[in-house]
């Protein structure tokens, strides 16, 4: 009910009232017999019907209220994006149950008002069809919580199941990312040596062949338990210290240099492009005398 209906009720009481001075003898005789009852109800409008508005006030607040929580919600249910934490939407359900339970005892305060204005002879068909109405909304809206509670609870089930389909593929993502980790490794795992020529040649990883300015060539052993284990994006320089050095692996002679002392002994191995480097060869086999 709006100011513009407590108006019109208003309205009424000040015609009735008024019928006194300006109907005739025997209505204005009909109107004094209900003088007693017309005058508790005025003495008591302004309370009753300032109830009667709080009350409906109260109601339709109650009801945005509760149509807000319920869409926040189906909202969170609805969503494919983060779901609503559970506490939140037992927090919001408590709450809708809370404003039902206030406008059961709001629509208890009106129907009450409404039998008071009852016995006061007053005409409230336009309150008791709003009552009437309110009813059946609060009774809808019940209705409508208790579907609601059906559905999060399967959703609940599906929740869970969601939950253990996701811990899953989250194990399977670390168990790919941990093998994708290990072939990168592998990728770039490679194999060194430093020796004397005589050492190499003894363990069959170099030979000597040809028999004027004999040279050096990789042997056919294929243990690598005595070879240095490395990572090419991590091996950028070797120290050697030797005076006579030479690289027997296959290597881009651009991707690399030698370093020398001021003794002319060579100092180190400087890898400048690893990617070059290792291209041809994983394995390094460098050679002294």
């Amino acid at each position: 009910m709006n100011d513009g209906c407590k108006s019109g009720l208003l309205a009424t009481l000040l015609v009735a009232i008024s019928l006194t001075s300006c109907v005739s003898k025997q209505t204005a005789v009909r109107v004094e017999t209900q003088r007693d009852s017309l005058a508790v109800v005025v003495s008591e409008k302004d309370s009753l019907i300032n109830a009667v508005f709080s009350d409906l006030n109260t109601i339709s607040e109650n009801l945005a209220l509760i149509k807000s929580r319920e869409n926040l919600i189906t909202v969170a249910g609805e969503s494919e994006g983060p779901r609503k934490p559970v506490e939140e939407i037992n927090n919001d359900i408590a709450a809708i149950d809370r404003l039902l339970q206030e406008n059961k005892t709001k629509m208890a305060d009106l129907q009450r008002s409404a039998a008071r204005l009852r016995k006061a002879n007053l005409r409230i068909d336009a309150l008791e069809k709003m009552i009437g109405d309110l009813n059946r909304q609060l009774a809808d809206k019940a209705s409508e919580i208790d579907r609601l509670r059906e559905n999060l609870a399967g959703m609940g089930i599906r929740v869970d199941s969601l939950a253990a389909d996701l811990a899953v593929k989250k194990v399977e993502v670390e168990n790919l990312s941990g093998e994708k980790i290990e072939l990168q490794n592998q990728l770039h795992t490679v194999y060194y040596i430093v020796g004397s020529e005589k050492e190499l040649r003894d363990a069959q990883i170099i030979n000597k062949q040809g028999f004027i300015g004999r040279t050096l060539t990789v042997g056919a052993t294929s243990n690598l338990d005595s070879f240095t284990v490395a990572d090419s994006r991590l091996l950028t320089e070797i120290p050697l210290g030797y005076k006579k050095v030479t690289v027997v692996s296959s290597h881009p002679e651009d991707s690399y240099e030698l370093l020398l002392k001021a003794d002319k002994s060579v100092e180190k191995i400087r890898i400048n492009d690893p990617s070059r480097f290792w291209e041809t060869s994983k394995i390094l086999i460098i050679s002294y005398r």
